[in-house]
């Protein structure tokens, strides 16, 4: 819903309505789509309810490319949405040894400052990348840091170029992480997975891990196009 839908139906005053869904993108219960300019419900509300989890878990293709990228590198992997200038995981597998360090569902990321929100990045103009830049220092997301939109570029066209995008040593110098965007959708919001792990595991294993996404997510996009077709027959 659009915020003046919300305030409208709930009779608020708008400027309350305001700070009361910015303040729920922030604690990551609402999604914000910025092109369309509505909110959704974000995983995180399923523990006020029952109803989310299983509208999201509904759709198996999404829990299967999340598996077998796990079951194929051995590595946390993750399914991520964009919700405003962050990203929220919304789909964890993490493996059996130990390890790992497994963030917990619903986990919001800055978008600049995330491999998930790179590759998010890398399909959007580069006009609403330095927004999502400048307002990421104007809100001071990052508890002091500020982020170089140069630099932030370079890493963008480097996705753009790869397909992929890596960050080393982030969120914690123990860890690096790799993610690919998806042509895929959760209504309007654009997803994107990714694959973490300790940061020797994964630059050992780099080249082999995105072989293996690639791998999966074309497998991913077949088995879609069938089912579509299974359906559109029906």
């Amino acid at each position: 819903m659009r915020l003046h839908e919300v305030y409208t139906i709930l009779d608020y005053p708008q400027s309350s309505a305001t700070n009361l869904l910015k303040s729920m993108v922030i604690m990551g219960y609402l999604n914000y789509n910025r092109v369309t300019r509505t909110y959704l419900p974000t995983m995180r509300v399923g523990a006020l309810g029952s109803w989310l989890p299983g509208f999201i878990y509904s759709d198996e293709s999404y829990r299967w490319l999340v598996g077998e990228i796990q079951r194929r590198t051995d590595e946390t992997v993750g399914l991520s949405t964009q919700n405003d200038l962050f990203i929220q995981y919304i789909l964890l597998r993490a493996p059996e040894h130990d390890f790992k360090i497994v963030p917990p569902i619903g986990t919001m990321r800055l978008l600049v400052d995330s491999a998930g929100g790179l590759s998010l990045m890398s399909r959007m103009k580069d006009s609403e990348i330095d927004k999502i830049c400048r307002y990421s220092n104007y809100y001071q997301l990052a508890e002091g840091r500020r982020f170089d939109s140069e630099e932030l570029m370079r890493d963008i066209r480097w996705a753009r170029q790869t397909g992929y995008a890596i960050l080393k040593n982030k969120p914690m110098k123990e860890v690096s992480s790799i993610s690919i965007p998806l042509e895929e959708t959760l209504h309007g919001i654009p997803l994107a997975v990714g694959v973490g792990g300790l940061a020797d595991r994964i630059a050992k294993a780099q080249y082999d891990i995105i072989a293996t996404m690639r791998e999966c997510i074309a497998e991913f996009k077949a088995l879609r196009e069938e089912h579509a077709y299974a359906e559109a027959a029906e």
